[in-house]
């Protein structure tokens, strides 16, 4: 089945996220990302990439500096631009090339927010943390030295949805740069959080071609633990960044041929 910018837009508002499948070869994948990300809303453009062309090219690296998502282990649960005030609102991330061990290194795991916050409350101890996470403000640190922001990490949005702002190691950061330590009420309530998106996760084998739309507000993603080969080409993924959704879209650019996943 084809799929175009409607069916990408409903699942993002039925799950937080949507999942399909496009072959572009290797000149095309960067030009198909574009425009899909431009048919959503306007394109953010990270430090250090080219305007016209907007986009992080990531595989693993064996280097203590290198980003999260260019690690070989697990990057946890978390929404992208978790620091940011102003957070682009989606992430778009295709895989050029899989793992070489097979599609199950260097899946995604995926979680609907509104289906990680229901499971949270379930439990006495899971609203309790709701309570906490919805209420306090917490110091988020993307790196040492980075001077704190303070956050709820559970926020109501503009359509009265709530949202998550969730990237545990920069919580954690933050923590131990305001106060030396986190404490353990707020550390079992970011756990809370990690154990109820573990409960409702969708595990996706990642596959050359494949494409995931996710927001960084309504959907918390994870990429599990990839391979760093010294003898075969290692995954390699693009990624792209909507700063609005339906904000500046671009209904001219052309829309690729994308099946459902």
């Amino acid at each position: 089945m084809r799929v175009g910018p409607n069916e990408v837009i409903g699942g993002l508002q039925r799950d937080g996220y949507y999942v399909a499948s496009a072959q572009a070869g290797d000149e095309g994948a960067v030009r198909l990302v574009l425009d899909i990300g431009c048919s959503l809303g306007e394109l953010y453009i990270p430090k250090h990439c080219d305007p016209a062309e907007p986009i992080i090219r990531t595989a693993p690296k064996r280097s203590r500096r290198a980003a999260p998502f260019d690690r070989p282990e697990a990057i946890g649960w978390h929404g992208d631009f978790a620091t940011y005030p102003n957070r682009p609102e989606l992430s778009l991330i295709y895989i050029t090339r899989p793992d070489p061990r097979g599609g199950d290194f260097g899946a995604w795991r995926l979680a609907s927010v509104a289906r990680v916050l229901s499971s949270l409350r379930t439990t006495e101890n899971g609203r309790a943390s709701f309570d906490l996470l919805s209420q306090e403000l917490l110091p988020f640190s993307y790196a040492d030295g980075e001077p704190s922001r303070w956050f709820r990490v559970i926020e109501s949005q503009s359509n009265g949805s709530l949202g998550l702002r969730f990237y545990l190691p920069s919580i954690r950061r933050g923590c131990i740069a305001e106060y030396g330590e986190i404490s353990p009420r707020v550390s079992a309530a970011l756990a809370a959080v990690e154990g109820a998106a573990d409960t409702v996760a969708e595990l996706v084998p990642t596959r050359e071609g494949s494409l995931l739309v996710a927001s960084n507000w309504f959907a918390l993603h994870d990429r599990v633990r990839q391979t760093i080969s010294r003898s075969q080409p290692n995954r390699e993924a693009l990624l792209c960044f909507v700063t609005r959704q339906g904000v500046g879209r671009n209904l001219d650019c052309n829309w690729p041929t994308v099946g459902s996943s």
